[in-house]
Parts: structure tokens; sequence; C-alpha cells
């Protein structure tokens, strides 16, 4: 049910629309797409596997990333203030100049 919210996703941004904020994408799988400047916020990606995504400039303030997978995915300059993390593996995945104000590590650490 949620890969067809994630089609639709993909096709309403590709339409032009950016603001996805708290939409259920739960278990979804995201391979080769760019998302850059979309806003998840309060969105839940649980279990969410994300591959080769550009979410460069998104907004995932209090999004929902628990036990994620998010391989090469760029959140260059991406704001995660409050995000939750937890127990998600990030392998060559960019938070190069990110906004990561309370957000909650894969480690359950809080950072500052």
């Amino acid at each position: 049910m949620n890969q067809k919210k994630a089609a639709e996703l993909i096709k309403e941004y590709a339409a032009g629309r950016r603001d996805f904020r708290h939409y259920d994408l739960r278990g979804v799988t995201l391979e080769d797409v760019n998302l850059s400047g979309i806003d998840l916020s309060g969105a839940d990606l649980s279990t969410a596997s994300l591959t080769n995504v550009d979410l460069s400039d998104a907004k995932l303030i209090e999004a929902k990333l628990i036990n994620a997978e998010l391989t090469n995915v760029q959140l260059r300059q991406a704001n995660l203030s409050r995000a939750s993390f937890r127990g998600a593996t990030l392998t060559h995945t960019s938070l190069l100049t990110a906004t990561l104000r309370g957000t909650v590590l894969p480690n359950g650490r809080t950072s500052g």
C-alpha cells in the first residue's frame, strides 16, 4: 500500500509539488530519485529503504526514519531538526552542512 503512496509522491514531485508534510511512507523503497527541496517534515519513513536518493535542501523536521536503510543518500543542507534516525543504517550518506539540532542519530544519541 505505501509503495503506491511512494509512486504518487514521485509523480506529484515531478509535477512541481514540494509539500509532503506528515506523509506516511513507512516501509517504502525509493531508488534513484531526486527529491531535493522536498518538505517531509513530520513524515514517517520508518523501515524505509532509500538508495541513491537526493534529499539536498530538504526539510525533514521531526521526521521519523527509525530503522530505515539509507545508502548513497544526499542530505546536504537538509534540515533534520528533531528527526529520529534511531536504529537506522546510513551508508555513504552525506550530512554535509545539514541542520542536526535535536536530531536522534542511529546510535540513539541526540545532536546538540
